[in-house]
């Protein structure tokens, strides 16, 4: 399979290490380089920009979101309490109260709401040493995300290598038709004076239609546009064989082919030629589309 990875893709994968449950999914789309998104709870903290880091060496372009969710183990849910901060946390509190005369009605519960009295809390960004698991989900969810845009990308480089033939059928028919385009322009400019001299030509007329022909057909030339165009869909055909990372080459190379075609018809000002041409727009049309999926 040629290496071309399209920017869609999914992701999903959970993993378990001494307790700790971690969920993750990762979603990608197309962009015009890498933007990474990392919407996680608890907070990843320090883990983050590991997450950020390995995505940025795996996925390379794309619109990449990250959920993830991790659950403590039992004991760290249970919160162990800090006895000497519960202490002094009561005993500010109560000489506060009566300070300010109000009633002391403290319950064990309200111990809850203080911060610092336990050691953990549910919510807390991880720590470095929470790490492993993680990693493993993360690990495995991108696998699946890359196997689903390779996936894609050969469906895509099919679909695009299918796209050469209609650009190299303008080259050849327009080649085949530009001798004719010219005798054509000729036959409209003869006729075109004869209206205008109804008594006929003279050798003095001749000699004038045909100078104008001859810079008609001067700027009419279109064998450069027409090579440079073969030219470009060679190297189009050539980087969807090899694969790698050709998306942004593929969208220049429509953008060439555009330029290319769009001169050709302009030069030529024939009427089949410009329908040929109209044609294989249609076409660049579609390699762009689907190139801007492409890495």
């Amino acid at each position: 399979m040629v290496d071309i990875h399209s920017m869609t893709g999914f992701g999903a994968a959970s993993a378990e290490t001494d307790g700790y449950h971690v969920k993750m999914e990762i979603k990608s789309v197309n962009n015009r380089g890498l933007k990474v998104t990392v919407r996680a709870r608890p907070s990843l903290g320090p883990c983050e920009k590991r997450v950020r880091d390995f995505i940025a060496t795996e996925l390379r372009r794309g619109a990449v979101d990250v959920y993830v969710s991790v659950e403590r183990p039992a004991s760290a849910a249970a919160r162990p309490i800090r006895s000497e901060a519960a202490r002094e946390a009561v005993a500010a509190l109560r000489r506060l109260a009566a300070e300010i005369c109000l009633p002391d009605n403290l319950t064990a519960s309200d111990l809850a709401h203080i911060p610092g009295v336990f050691e953990l809390s549910a919510e807390d960004p991880l720590s470095e040493d929470e790490w492993p698991p993680v990693e493993k989900a993360l690990r495995d969810a991108v696998r699946q995300v890359n196997a689903m845009r390779l996936a894609e990308g050969a469906k895509l480089a099919g679909a695009l290598l299918g796209q050469a033939e209609p650009l190299e059928e303008f080259v050849r028919a327009t080649n085949g038709l530009a001798p004719r385009a010219l005798e054509r322009a000729r036959e409209r400019l003869a006729k075109r004076l004869a209206e205008i001299l109804p008594n006929g030509f003279n050798a003095a007329d001749n000699q004038a239609l045909e100078r104008e022909m001859c810079l008609i057909a001067d700027r009419a030339d279109i064998r450069e546009e027409l090579d440079r165009l073969a030219s470009h869909i060679g190297q189009y055909r050539e980087a969807l064989q090899k694969g790698g990372d050709i998306g942004k080459r593929l969208e220049f190379l429509a953008q060439e082919f555009l330029r290319e075609i769009n001169t050709t018809a302009s030069k030529t000002n024939d009427t089949e030629i410009v329908q040929r041409a109209v044609r294989a727009k249609l076409a660049v049309e579609v390699i762009k589309e689907q190139s801007a999926n492409i890495v």
